[in-house]
């Protein structure tokens, strides 16, 4: 009831603003929006607005028309507004807003720019989500790096380039002031807090997983340098990306079987891939407490070494096994075609179980992969064909050639093609192995599980491509771990934003997910007489909407002035 008696005098209060005409001099009206406020007793009046002086007798009635209208957009801002809105949903723009006032006319009006807003009010509320806001610390401007920091991640994620060019983008499209200098500056912090950032990452993974990570995919890559310069971390080595003439680093990564990051550790170029898992299993263990879980790996990590510490961490494991390198033993029992049949992911293929080293090994054939090998095999055996001269082949043409060489016999300064290794090899087409240490659990359920480590190619695919982690343009080991720092977090918001779609229905991609964000925009425009600035959102898509209700953002589609 009390409620209702202050709504309803409210009304009253309103009724009684009206417009005043008064006469300054001979040919001068004073046009005014003026208010009766009661003071106990007492009615007083008092000026709202004053909309300006006429000079003519015409000018009075434009300037009561305009009055008239101010009157009406005043009542309209002080009513009291019930909401239904849910309480969950936050407007991505939280600063107050003056809207446009009715007196601008729009023939009046030029765009001056287009601002992109959708990537920093998505992406921006999960880099915050994560942490990755309050990651730098102890030093004298913790907030102004760690905005360049998220203003630097979300200028990745909508048009991965150069410092330069991002420092560049920000400007041009985000509305963002951040020199390139000081993106460098950045960094130097960012690289002091790299642990950190791999702490915030792994807690929200597996927070967002409800406490249970079951599974890590482990794999290694490595990353280019437009360079032949060697350092502590630079080097040459076999690069997964065909770029040996150029120096690389070595980048080991762990992820969730649905692709969350969990962490990672960078090596000198040159590091034998069989080394960098004992690192990256110790800080599994001592920096983010996961111990319970079963981790699954190509056979890059396939040695008694890590499958011993595996063993004695108490960690799960199924791993690709070098079937070719096992005893005489083992492989004349593989080859003897032993083999049960078995349906893994709706695939068929045959399965041959036995005991390696007092751990379970499962060897599966597959037609599909036999016709790959055979395929890969011959095109092998033709390149080498081409190099023949006169039934040998110059040692200096194959030197390097790691896939060819082993057709070969080498002979002082040439080679001859071994047609015995290659019936040889043609013998294990279609097989592949993995070994574990998991004693109760199906074959196929095994199988199913390592054939989940294409989560973690894709990962890399998304570092390398969509987000452009290599090549790499910074020189020194301090810079490049920054790199990797701001890469390893660019991907980690990527992922999270993912996960939270995918509960929604959305299964889009990184680029499909920044060409619809990129298209949110607001259009600034300039009023050309007054000189003031407006600002126009623009309209979304169905599939903006559906993104932002995810996030259970809101975006407000007034037009407004700043």
């Amino acid at each position: 009831m009390p409620w209702v008696l202050i709504f309803c005098l409210g009304l009253v209060h309103l009724a009684q603003m009206f417009v005043r005409t008064k006469k300054k001099e001979e040919g001068k009206w004073h046009v005014q929006i003026v208010e009766s406020v009661r003071k106990g007793d007492k009615v007083n009046q008092k000026i709202i607005r004053s909309i300006g002086v006429a000079h003519s007798p015409e000018e009075v009635s434009q300037f009561k028309a305009i009055a008239e209208k101010a009157i009406v957009q005043i009542k309209n801002a002080r009513k009291p507004v019930l909401s239904f809105e849910d309480p969950d949903v936050v407007y991505a723009h939280k600063n107050k807003r003056t809207p446009v006032d009715s007196s601008v006319k729009l023939k009046d009006l030029k765009e001056d720019r287009r601002i992109t807003e959708g990537v920093q009010e998505i992406f921006g509320s999960v880099f915050s989500s994560m942490g990755g806001d309050k990651l730098i610390k102890n030093t004298d401007k913790d907030d102004q790096w760690n905005e360049v920091l998220q203003n630097t991640v979300l200028a990745r994620i909508a048009e991965p380039s150069s410092k330069l060019a991002t420092s560049e983008l920000l400007k041009r499209e985000f509305d963002t002031d951040v020199p390139v200098q000081k993106i460098y500056r950045m960094l130097d912090h960012l690289a002091n807090h790299e642990d950190e950032a791999k702490k915030i990452v792994a807690s929200h993974t597996i927070e967002t997983l409800g406490n249970k990570v079951t599974i890590a995919f482990f794999d290694v890559t490595t990353l280019y340098f437009e360079s032949i310069e060697q350092d502590e971390l630079r080097a040459f080595g076999f690069s997964k990306d065909c770029k040996f003439k150029e120096t690389q680093v070595m980048l080991a990564l762990m992820t969730t079987e649905c692709g969350l990051p969990i962490t990672y550790e960078l090596f000198p170029g040159n590091t034998f891939e069989g080394h960098t898992f004992i690192r990256v299993a110790k800080s599994l263990v001592e920096k983010h407490g996961i111990k319970d879980v079963t981790i699954v790996a190509d056979r890059g990590i396939f040695s008694e070494a890590n499958l011993s510490l595996m063993d004695a961490e108490g960690f799960k494991y199924v791993v690709a096994a070098k079937i070719k390198a096992m005893s005489k033993d083992i492989k004349d029992a593989i080859l003897s075609n032993q083999f049960r049949p078995l349906v893994v992911n709706n695939q068929f293929c045959w399965i041959y179980e036995l005991e390696h080293k007092a751990r379970r090994a499962v060897i599966s054939y597959s037609g599909e992969r036999a016709k790959k090998d055979r395929a890969d095999r011959q095109r092998l055996v033709e390149r080498l064909l081409k190099k023949v001269r006169d039934k040998v082949i110059p040692i200096k043409q194959v030197i390097g050639n790691h896939g060819t060489k082993k057709y070969l016999k080498i002979n002082n300064k040439t080679a001859t093609i071994d047609h015995d290794k290659i019936d040889q090899d043609a013998e294990w087409d279609g097989m592949h192995g993995i070994v574990t240490n998991i004693k109760d659990a199906s074959a196929s359920t095994l199988l199913e599980r390592y054939r989940g480590l294409w989560t973690i190619e894709e990962a890399f695919r998304i570092n390398k491509h969509s987000l452009k982690m290599r090549p790499i343009y910074h020189w020194s080991p301090r810079r490049i771990k920054a790199h990797i720092v701001l890469c390893f977090l660019t991907y980690a918001t990527c992922k999270f934003a993912q996960f939270t779609l995918k509960k929604a229905g959305i299964k889009d991609s990184i680029e499909t997910l920044r060409k619809e964000l990129k298209g949110v925009q607001v259009s600034e425009l300039i009023d050309v007489t007054t000189g003031h600035k407006y600002r126009l959102p623009s309209a979304m898509t169905e599939k903006v909407k559906a993104i932002y209700r995810a996030f259970k953002l809101s975006r407000d589609l007034k037009p407004y002035r700043i």
